[in-house]
């Protein structure tokens, strides 16, 4: 049987339900709160990487859009052989596949270079004859910087080389065949003469 002092214990008035509810929403509040200030310093961080990455974007395209474009790739242009001579022979590859800038001349085989900065060269080059070498190489400004050098004695024989060149404006740059040597080409274009500007300096 229920008494009055025992009704009275048991009895909570609703302001202390509504009080500790009010603390537990309190306690979500605020970690609610911790959350959102940790998602802005991730968003902010976000936000500065971005900065930089659309800066050093920008940086680039503005570099690449001063660049000057320059690539150029020949071959000889011959159906058969040129050579054995007895000098030192420039080779004036007249086939011109590709001459973004128009600084390689089909008429001399000189490539010129128009700023200064670093360079990629490569040539190949086949001899068709039985029994013949074929050698020769690359020259800046009249000397030599890398070669090449084939033999066969019962089939064509082939070569290649390239070169990483720091030019200045105005550098001149061409392939010889050496004395004494043979070099052969066709429709095909095994024996070509190409380069391009892997950035300015």
């Amino acid at each position: 049987m229920l008494t009055a002092e025992t009704t009275h214990q048991g009895y909570k008035p609703p302001i202390y339900t509504v009080l500790k509810e009010l603390g537990a929403m309190e306690e979500k509040l605020a970690a609610t709160i911790r959350a959102l200030e940790e998602t802005n310093k991730k968003l902010e961080a976000t936000e500065k990487k971005l900065s930089t990455l659309n800066s050093t974007v920008t940086k680039v395209k503005a570099v690449d859009k001063g660049q000057p474009r320059v690539a150029f790739s020949a071959s000889l242009q011959i159906n058969g052989n040129i050579g054995p001579v007895n000098i030192i022979y420039p080779l004036v590859y007249r086939n011109v596949l590709s001459n973004i800038g128009g600084h390689y001349s089909p008429h001399t085989g000189y490539f010129t270079a128009p700023v200064r900065g670093v360079y990629y060269f490569a040539f190949t080059s086949i001899c068709w004859a039985s029994s013949e070498s074929s050698g020769g190489s690359l020259y800046k400004n009249g000397k030599h910087i890398v070669s090449w050098y084939g033999f066969s004695k019962n089939h064509p024989t082939s070569g290649s080389n390239s070169a990483i060149l720091m030019l200045q404006a105005g550098d001149m740059v061409n392939v010889h065949l050496w004395s004494k040597q043979m070099i052969s080409d066709n429709e095909n274009n095994y024996s070509t003469f190409s380069g391009f500007l892997l950035f300015p300096m």
